[in-house]
C-alpha cells in the first residue's frame, strides 16, 4: 500500500510539475509568436472603427503585467477628437492596455475583452452648436451579403478601468464644465449590443463643477455607484 501510494503520489506531482511547467512556457512563448500579428490586428481594428488620428510610440505584449490575461499594451497613446475638434487631444495617456480574449487566437480572430487607461488625460469637448469631439466611432449598418473576416480583429468589451486619470468636460452649448483629478473608474457591460445597461463605480479625489461661469461645486470628493442605459 506505501509503495503504491508513493507511485500514486509522484506520478501526481510529475503530471500537476508538467502542466504547470508547460503553461508557463506557453506564458512566455505566446507574447513572443504573436506581437506582430497581435498589433496588426488592433491597428485594423482602429482604423476600422476610430474616425480621428491614433498615435502610440511602442507596443508590449505579456502575461504578467495584469496576470492572468494576455495583454497588450500601447506606450505613449493618443487619440485626437471628431470634427471639428481634429487637432485637440481626446485622450492622451501613458499607456492603454487591451485584455486579449485567448480562445480568440485559435480562432485568428483576435478578440478585444477589456480595456485599460492609466494616467489618462481625457478632454471631452462640444461646441456651442452642439458638436462633440467623441464622436470618433466609426458607425457602420449591418451589410448581410458581407464576408465574415476570420483573420480581423473585433471588439466583444466587457469592462472598462480607468486609474488615476484627470478628465476635463467643456460644453459650450450648456454652457457647463467639469473637471475631475484623481479619477478611477470600473464599467462593466455587453458593448457588443446596441442597447445595454452600463454598470459604473467611480471613485474621484476632487472634482468642480461650473455652470454658467457660476462655480456650484468645488474640490468635491466622489463616490458613486451608477447604472447608465446606453444605446449606440
Amino acid at each position: 500500500m506505501k509503495i503504491n501510494f508513493k507511485k500514486i503520489l509522484f506520478k501526481t506531482l510529475k503530471i500537476t510539475g508538467i502542466t504547470i511547467g508547460s503553461l508557463l512556457v506557453l506564458m512566455f512563448l505566446l507574447p513572443v509568436l504573436f506581437p506582430k500579428t497581435i498589433t496588426q490586428k488592433i491597428r485594423q481594428l482602429m482604423n476600422q472603427n476610430i474616425n480621428g488620428q491614433v498615435n502610440f510610440s511602442s507596443t508590449s505584449l505579456s502575461f504578467f503585467k495584469r496576470f492572468p490575461e494576455l495583454t497588450l499594451t500601447l506606450e505613449d497613446f493618443s487619440l485626437k477628437g471628431s470634427a471639428p475638434f481634429q487637432q485637440d487631444t481626446l485622450v492622451a495617456a501613458k499607456d492603454i492596455s487591451f485584455a486579449v480574449d485567448l480562445t480568440s487566437l485559435l480562432r485568428s480572430k483576435i478578440n478585444i475583452s477589456k480595456i485599460y487607461l492609466s494616467n489618462a488625460f481625457i478632454n471631452i469637448e462640444v461646441d456651442s452648436a452642439g458638436h462633440a469631439n467623441y464622436n470618433v466611432y466609426k458607425s457602420q449598418p449591418p451589410n448581410p451579403n458581407a464576408k465574415t473576416d476570420t483573420a480581423s480583429a473585433s471588439l466583444g468589451i466587457q469592462q472598462i478601468i480607468v486609474d488615476k486619470s484627470h478628465i476635463v468636460y467643456d460644453d459650450a452649448s450648456i454652457p457647463m464644465q467639469i473637471e475631475a483629478n484623481d479619477f478611477d473608474y470600473r464599467g462593466s457591460g455587453d458593448f457588443t449590443k446596441n442597447i445595454f445597461d452600463l454598470q459604473s463605480h467611480m471613485e474621484i479625489a476632487s472634482v468642480d463643477f461650473t455652470y454658467a461661469n457660476a462655480n456650484y461645486v468645488v474640490k468635491k470628493r466622489v463616490n458613486a455607484d451608477l447604472v447608465t442605459s446606453i444605446n449606440t
